[in-house]
């Protein structure tokens, strides 16, 4: 008997660790969840030349379901509703396929700009072929279920946490220069 306390005692932080929640970077105003910042570039970039690197932004996604929503060359707004394809990690060995439509949206001024992805939903196919679509806020509630702390929610999210921060990534490298491609 005290063996097995002794082991429970021993493997008591790593099941906590399992169970505590993975830190996405999302950032949540109750059922709202959403990717935002503003970015400080260098003041020299006036707004024509970060609107310019938006737009080439978006061409660099090279996404073909995308819809540009807004283009306001003035207000220095670009806008964009995506479809997108992807995977996250399976129970086993593999990819499971889900599909995330979103919006993207960049403001940009004088030596600064916001990104804003929202919107968000999530598709994906259950065992019975049957595809359910999720919002974010669905997903995310359901995260700190499962056997210690491991299902497939947290999977969907850091795939897709994955994904955006490579966009926002991208995006930043973009921004970050003047272009002259349109």
């Amino acid at each position: 008997m005290k063996r097995i306390l002794f082991a429970l005692i021993f493997l008591l932080p790593f099941i906590a660790r399992a169970q505590s929640s993975a830190p996405f970077n999302y950032k949540a105003e109750d059922r709202y969840l959403y990717y935002s910042d503003v970015v400080k570039v260098d003041s020299s970039l006036t707004v024509s030349d970060l609107y310019k690197d938006a737009k080439l932004f978006f061409k660099k996604l090279v996404l073909i379901n995308t819809k540009i929503t807004t283009d306001d060359q003035q207000g220095g707004v670009v806008a964009a509703d995506i479809e997108e394809e992807t995977t996250y990690k399976s129970q086993g060995v593999g990819d499971d396929h889900m599909s995330l439509k979103y919006s993207f949206k960049v403001e940009v001024k004088q030596g600064r700009y916001r990104y804003t992805i929202d919107n968000i939903t999530i598709t994906t196919t259950e065992k019975d072929n049957k595809k359910v679509v999720n919002t974010l806020y669905d997903i995310d509630k359901g995260k700190d279920s499962g056997v210690l702390g491991i299902n497939r929610n947290k999977r969907i999210l850091r795939s897709m946490d994955a994904l955006f921060l490579r966009k926002i990534d991208v995006l930043k490298k973009t921004m970050s220069k003047r272009s002259d491609d349109f």
